[in-house]
């Protein structure tokens, strides 16, 4: 399902919340807080129309490891998505993910 999914199914969805399922701590989630586009390439492997960049928050309580999650969303439902923490602020760790 990741392969057909775009910039703009998870531009409509900045603010909502994904659920992580696969951790112990059963009420994890992340905020989708942007979604943009990634600069130009010449190389098109995954037949994906553009390349783009996902940006989640969650609890600054705890950072997760880099490594794929599986996250639920009420309108996408389970996605395995490769997550890359980034920043840590006051107000919580930041998680990328990439789709190139």
């Amino acid at each position: 399902m990741l392969k057909t999914l775009t910039l703009s199914d998870f531009s409509s969805l900045i603010g909502s919340l994904f659920q992580v399922q696969d951790l112990a701590e059963a009420n994890l989630q992340l905020e989708l807080i942007e979604a943009v586009k990634s600069g130009n390439r010449t190389a098109n492997p995954a037949n994906r129309p553009e390349a783009f960049s996902l940006l989640f928050k969650g609890p600054s309580n705890l950072a997760l490891a880099q490594r794929l999650y599986c996250l639920r969303h009420s309108q996408l439902g389970e996605l395995g998505i490769f997550l890359v923490p980034v920043a840590c602020h006051a107000d919580g760790m930041q998680y990328e993910a990439v789709f190139d």
